[in-house]
């Protein structure tokens, strides 16, 4: 059985919440401005650098910098710009696959029933990871498996990090995609932020459904498991 949850937090607050130790889906809901980042944030990869992010871009726009314990790229948070669900399941679940390599096909599989509520085709990578040129500098520049595409191009975007607890997957599905909000905040050579914004402007499919339905269809999907 699920435990469903709406979790109104900063974005900081929102990652550095524990392990349930149990099956639980947890959306993040805007609305807590005492965690100091109601604003949004730009969220780093566990294998990135601070030194990745813009400080001063950050101060002007009023974002914080925050490091998630996931893998991947470079992520901006704000509202409007996603929907985010964690998905959390304990270390003897059965849905826990022990090749890292498959161990988000289930999770893909839920994302694309979720989009087919909406009409939306989508399919699930498969293949490994491949980083492309920015992937490791910009999440959804990157397609690993279990991550969700429509026509061609990243809807979803799937990190995950394992403890003793189980394992805690974290899902992105892109509502707006601009990479023009993004590359500001990162330092990047004038050269290397025009380059990557040409070959980048173009990478995801943004869904601009409304969050609680989403979530509603996440949840009737994600409970046939």
């Amino acid at each position: 059985m699920w435990r469903f949850r709406e979790v109104q937090a900063g974005v900081g607050e929102f990652h550095g919440m524990g392990h349930p130790g149990r099956r639980e889906v947890w959306l993040h809901c805007w609305g807590n401005e005492e965690a100091g980042d109601a604003q949004g944030a730009l969220v780093l990869g566990s294998s990135q650098s601070e030194d990745a992010a813009n400080a001063d871009a950050l101060q002007r726009r009023g974002l914080a910098l925050v490091k998630r314990q996931s893998g991947g790229g470079a992520v901006l948070v704000v509202p409007e710009s996603l929907v985010w669900i964690d998905v959390f399941i304990p270390r003897d679940d059965p849905l826990r696959e022990a090749d890292v390599g498959k161990s988000a096909l289930w999770l893909g599989e839920v994302w694309q029933a979720t989009l087919a509520e909406f009409g939306i085709p989508a399919e699930v990578r498969k293949a490994p990871y491949q980083p492309g040129n920015w992937g490791s500098l910009v999440c959804f520049a990157g397609r690993a498996p279990g991550e969700v595409f429509a026509d061609g191009k990243k809807s979803v975007g799937v990190s995950q990090r394992r403890t003793r607890q189980g394992a805690r997957f974290q899902t992105a599905l892109a509502r707006r995609w601009n990479i023009t909000d993004l590359s500001p905040l990162l330092n990047l050579p004038p050269p290397t932020r025009t380059r990557m914004e040409t070959e980048t402007a173009d990478i995801a499919h943004p869904i601009p459904l409304p969050p609680d339905a989403i979530f509603k269809a996440f949840a009737s999907a994600i409970s046939r498991r």
